[in-house]
């Protein structure tokens, strides 16, 4: 499906589709973008509905894009401890439904990749479709989870400080040290949407995420899943390797693998073409 005509990210004003909504007491963030069959967009740990800003002009040519900030991240307010994935996906099922949303086509990048198999476990009428991405809830060893929620904690503790965030906007070397281990390419991440991602890295409900994606991970049963499933991986991820994008094609019945060659973790970054082209043609395929 083209995509050609999208303009860059950075030549939208994106603050007229940035709300806030109350879903259970508590503030949502989330943006609302362009017209069509609804697709929503969960970004990993730590991160930002931002995450996604490389692709949004070219998923919102032919999609209602709802990217959120889920509950702790971003500029959302947490949820009461203990927040469990189950929770984060009633919140996202709860705002679908305060927007008239009936069903959509949910894209969950690792952590939101449990929190959108948790939302079509929970609503199995209201998902159509799941794109995981680099997702949690594959198949792994406790000991290699346990090692994942350990760098995560580390990684985020180094990137919650300031002069820390401030060198990864203005210092390319820097960005290629940092980030190496989540991008296999540091250098696609530009300055300008490291602008926007760093000041709202690690929000407060960080830590309670970290534990609550380990409860859940250990949890999640991916061959439950009833409806269409396009998984999505960089070739090169260091965090979950690709052979576990193959063990969750494998039990996952109805699903389709694609790997994007020479990424990392967030392919959605380093290779937005390619990622949003996947996107677009499993949603062309209904």
């Amino acid at each position: 499906m083209s995509f050609v005509s999208a303009p860059h990210w950075t030549a939208v004003d994106w603050t007229p589709w940035v709300k806030n909504r109350l879903v259970g007491d508590r503030r949502l963030r989330y943006l609302d973008y362009g017209t069509g069959s609804a697709l929503v967009l969960l970004h990993g740990m730590a991160a930002s509905w931002q995450w996604w800003l490389e692709n949004i002009p070219a998923l919102a040519q032919h999609h209602r894009v709802i990217a959120v900030d889920l509950p702790g991240c971003g500029q959302s307010e947490p949820l009461p401890a203990p927040a469990e994935i189950s929770t984060h996906a009633g919140t996202v099922l709860d705002l679908l439904a305060q927007l008239g949303i009936d069903e959509a086509t949910v894209v969950g990048h690792s952590m939101g990749g449990l929190v959108a198999i948790a939302m079509a476990g929970a609503a199995t009428d209201r998902v159509r479709g799941l794109i995981l991405v680099d997702a949690g809830g594959v198949p792994m060893t406790p000991r290699r989870l346990a090692l994942i929620l350990w760098f995560l904690r580390l990684g985020a503790a180094v990137l919650q400080r300031g002069p820390v965030r401030r060198a990864l906007v203005r210092s390319p070397r820097f960005r290629r040290l940092a980030l190496r281990a989540g991008f296999r390419n540091p250098d696609t991440l530009s300055p300008e949407l490291a602008a926007e991602l760093m000041p709202v890295f690690a929000g407060p409900g960080f830590v309670d995420s970290v534990a609550a994606s380990g409860r859940a991970a250990r949890a999640t049963v991916p061959a439950s899943l009833e409806c269409p499933v396009l998984i999505i991986w960089g070739e090169r991820d260091v965090i979950a390797p690709v052979r576990c994008a193959q063990d969750l094609h494998d039990a996952v019945r109805d699903s389709e693998l694609v790997v994007i060659r020479d990424v990392g973790h967030s392919p959605m970054i380093e290779s937005p073409d390619a990622f949003s082209r996947a996107v677009l043609d499993f949603t062309a395929a209904g």
